[in-house]
Formats: C-alpha cells, sequence, structure tokens
C-alpha cells in the first residue's frame, strides 16, 4: 500500500506540475478540463492515504514489532523512515505551503475505493506470493483467517482514512485564509501525530 500512494502521489505532481507548465508558457494550450479532475482526484485520494500509512506504521505495525521479536531495527532504517513518513510530509506541505491543492469532501467516496481496490488486489495475490506455503498477506490485518478481526481492522482502517481526508478538507477551508504559523501549525501537528522514527 506504501508504494501504492507513493506512486498515485507521484503521478499526482507529476500532472499538476504539467498543469502549472502549460500555465506558464505562452502559446500552449491549457490541459482539457477532464486532465485537470483527473488530477485534483489524484491528489484527493493520495494525500489522505499518505497519512494512513504513516499511522499504520506508527499504531499497528511498529508496536506488533516490538511485541512480537522487539526487533525494529529494518522500521528504524533510514530508507524505511523516508518511505513511510516522507509521502505525509510532502503531501502536507502541498496542502500548506505549495500548490494548496483543495480536497473537497463532494470526492469522499473516492479514497476508500482506492483503499477498496488494493484490499481486493492482496486477497487476490494472496495465494500466489507463496503457493507452497498458503496465503501470504502483505500485511497481518489483512489476513482472511483472523475471522472478524479481519473486518474490525479494515472499518477501522476506513474511519482512520475518513477522518485524515476530513483534516485535509477542513485544512482546504480554514487555510486559506490564514497565516503562515497556522499552516506551519498544521503540518507539524500532523506531522507529530502519525510519524514514527524510534521505539
Amino acid at each position: 500500500f506504501t508504494s501504492w500512494s507513493w506512486n498515485l502521489l507521484g503521478l499526482s505532481f507529476a500532472m499538476s506540475g504539467y498543469i502549472a507548465y502549460t500555465a506558464a508558457s505562452e502559446g500552449m494550450d491549457p490541459p482539457s478540463p477532464w486532465f485537470l479532475r483527473i488530477a485534483l482526484l489524484m491528489y484527493e485520494t493520495a494525500a489522505p492515504q499518505t497519512l494512513l500509512v504513516s499511522a499504520v506504521v506508527r499504531y499497528a505495525i511498529w508496536p506488533r514489532v516490538l511485541a512480537g521479536t522487539g526487533d525494529t531495527k529494518d522500521l528504524r532504517h533510514p530508507r524505511t523512515l523516508l518511505w513511510h513518513n516522507a509521502n505525509s510530509a510532502i503531501a502536507l506541505l502541498e496542502a500548506a505551503f505549495l500548490g494548496g491543492l483543495p480536497v473537497l469532501m463532494s470526492h469522499v467516496a473516492i479514497a476508500p475505493m482506492f483503499g477498496i481496490a488494493y484490499i481486493l488486489f492482496s486477497w487476490v495475490m494472496a495465494p500466489y506470493w507463496r503457493p507452497d506455503c498458503g496465503p501470504q498477506f502483505i500485511y497481518f490485518f489483512m489476513d482472511t483467517t483472523l475471522g472478524k478481526g479481519n473486518a474490525i481492522a479494515i472499518m477501522i482502517l476506513l474511519m482512520v482514512l475518513m477522518v485524515f481526508y476530513g483534516l485535509f478538507a477542513i485544512a482546504s477551508t480554514l487555510l486559506a485564509g490564514s497565516g503562515i504559523l497556522a499552516h506551519a501549525f498544521f503540518v507539524f501537528a500532523l506531522c507529530a501525530l502519525v510519524f514514527r522514527f524510534n521505539d
């Protein structure tokens, strides 16, 4: 899921960069309205997903590793820390300081659809990762053998995703007329909420 959210955020920024380039270039036709809509929908989908990735690592994966083997060396590796935290920082910086792309509540259904697609992918691929060992689930909370624990985990993930979507939507409105300190507080508060760097 981390890869999916990184790729979607990168594609969103590439599309936004192209939009800005065409706006700044004389003689270029602006992108079509459908291109603009897709770019916005990609950001609206990716931004809350990035916070979800960071939060899941902080509040679910890291504690589970500590309770299990206790060896968080891989989670503390600089590449892994960047992988799970930088995407959130980039999305928050975009919302607060850079383009300020809006996140509209009328588009709220898009973000969970992306998550549902990932869950289905995870379940379809589970028997194929290591056929000799039985189904292999990428994340422990996606394991369908957990019974109702799996359904509860997915509902919690959905609720957390909706909270993050709501935070981005509220920020789109509230940050529009506020100063740089409010923008900085928004970024630092959410980073402090979801980032984890050590045990």
